[in-house]
């Protein structure tokens, strides 16, 4: 489990193909103070197995499904946010984020500008009930709070911190990014259209 606050971020220096997976290289530097192999670490949201440690590097393996559904594959080089998993008692600055993301999207509009910025992404038809405003979602990793929900969109706000400290700073219009959805949310509203659906079987049964 991770809390979407960003460590740090570090660069992806190395992608080398297995099969149907790819060798992962993530050069950081604070992250490194304590970690060791089989340690999970959020790189750019997706959780990640810590397999081999050389200095400040680390390597982690990239599975099909993973590529399939991250960004993680896109690039030859590329800054990543970086986020160790959370320990029992630490304090949860963000929301509590699994490191297992739900889509890619791309960044339709933004803003940066006076340390600060204003970001536009677009949402797929079958995740826009997951979405709402003042709520959490989590964007490459980073605990981020829905400004405003407009249809087939939603807009975030970048504080002067979240863009100094993440890995936004490199967005622009067309970048694809990892989304996960706020597990509490997704919970809440997959078991109300279970339920309407079960409701809906019954009530079809009684008529006939």
């Amino acid at each position: 489990m991770f809390t979407g606050i960003i460590e740090e971020t570090g660069k992806i220096i190395g992608r080398k193909k297995y099969n149907r997976n790819i060798i992962l290289s993530v050069k950081g530097g604070k992250i490194f103070e304590d970690i060791k192999i089989g340690d999970s670490i959020s790189v750019n949201g997706v959780c990640l197995t810590t397999e081999k440690i050389i200095g400040k590097t680390f390597t982690s393996t990239l599975s099909f499904e993973t590529l399939s559904k991250t960004n993680l594959g896109q690039y030859t080089s590329q800054i990543v946010n970086l986020e160790r998993a959370l320990k029992y008692g630490d304090r949860v600055g963000g929301h509590i984020l699994s490191g297992h993301i739900d889509f890619q999207t791309k960044v339709v509009d933004l803003s940066l500008k006076n340390k600060t910025g204003i970001i536009k992404i677009f949402i797929p038809a079958k995740y826009r009930n997951y979405f709402l405003t003042k709520g959490s979602i989590g964007i490459d990793g980073i605990s981020l709070t829905i400004a405003e929900v407009q249809e087939e969109y939603i807009t975030i706000w970048i504080i002067p911190y979240t863009l100094k400290n993440t890995n936004i700073y490199t967005y622009k219009p067309g970048s694809l990014i990892n989304v996960e959805i706020d597990m509490n949310v997704k919970a809440i509203v997959d078991t109300k259209i279970k339920y309407e659906n079960r409701k809906q079987i019954s009530k079809s049964a009684y008529i006939y």
